[in-house]
């Protein structure tokens, strides 16, 4: 669980909406509502085996840039490496 996570404090989830508020859009979440998409897994408790993650790395763009992104993806790969780091990184292609 992740309460205790300052990621995952009411104060810091506000400030990410505010920021969505201004005009952005989550680019993932634009093309993937309904799929988890973490990019975060702690190294205690066995979080990458059991996959409780959260996603906590972000593209965040205009509405003018939407139909400029030709993919997007979460690239788990580096993550299942020996000696990874707790990240794994968001690729974006832009036409």
């Amino acid at each position: 669980s992740f309460e205790d996570d300052a990621l995952y404090r009411l104060e810091i989830r506000k400030k990410f909406r505010e920021m969505i508020n201004l005009g952005f859009n989550d680019a993932y979440r634009h093309f993937y509502d309904d799929k988890e998409g973490y990019t975060f897994w702690d190294y205690m408790r066995g979080a990458w085996q059991k996959n409780n993650g959260m996603r906590i790395d972000h593209f965040l763009v205009s509405n003018s840039m939407i139909d400029k992104i030709k993919s997007i993806n979460i690239n788990k790969d580096p993550r299942g490496r020996e000696k990874p780091s707790d990240h794994t990184p968001i690729e974006i292609k832009l036409v």
